[in-house]
């Protein structure tokens, strides 16, 4: 009789810790669903108060932050002296448009909507990961030096990637950004601005390419 009781207790103690740890696992998600959405709110703030808040992308950026619940890993925002650094490394003054969605957004996730955008931590350009490629790749009949060119992210689930056309001379310093496919070993696409890019993406809620090549030219899917 004793042993029974024993069980009965231990097991009772089992299944009150266990459920002790199930409301402390759901008090943890929502405390931090809590601080995503105080977080998320500073950062909309941020944007509103900011001298860019007429900028086109700013409406953009405030779309992604409301809704962030659709996006995975998003990765830390940067701050002003960061983003002087990295332009110091790359020897690159980045778009404002890309600044700020650096600044307010974040650097990088692997899932914004159904698209990748990669850190810019890692300063990847087209080069570093496509070491098979020759010196040069064309783009709309002209020559793009493939060392120039710097990855919005270094490889999506087709095997390309959107990459920034540095050398390109722009009055506003917004620089153009074209596809690379693995299906024809050309830069395609190009669009005139990360600002039109992420317009793209929002609308669409998925891959910018597969918007794009609608006619599966490029096997995108």
């Amino acid at each position: 009789m004793k042993i029974g009781l024993l069980a009965i207790v231990f097991l009772a103690s089992l299944i009150i810790g266990f459920l002790n740890l199930e409301n402390k696992k759901k008090s943890d998600v929502l405390k931090k669903k809590m601080q995503d959405r105080i977080n998320i709110t500073k950062r909309i703030n941020a944007i509103n108060q900011s001298t860019y808040n007429k900028h086109k992308i700013s409406k953009l950026l405030i779309t992604l932050l409301e809704e962030f619940q659709l996006h995975n890993d998003v990765q830390p925002v940067l701050t002003e002296t960061e983003l002087v650094k990295i332009e110091k490394q790359l020897d690159l003054t980045l778009p404002l448009s890309y600044k700020l969605f650096l600044k307010y957004f974040g650097y990088g996730g692997n899932w914004i909507y159904a698209n990748s955008i990669g850190s810019i931590r890692d300063r990847s350009f087209l080069s570093d990961y496509r070491n098979e490629l020759d010196e040069k790749i064309e783009l709309d009949n002209k020559k793009i030096k493939v060392d120039s060119l710097l990855c919005l992210m270094p490889e999506d689930s087709n095997g390309g990637a959107w990459c920034w056309l540095t050398t390109e001379d722009t009055k506003d310093g917004e620089w153009p950004l074209a596809y690379y496919s693995l299906s024809n070993k050309k830069l395609n696409y190009k669009v005139q601005n990360f600002t039109e890019w992420l317009q793209i993406l929002i609308n669409s809620k998925g891959e910018v390419i597969r918007e794009l090549d609608f006619d599966d030219e490029l096997g995108s899917g």
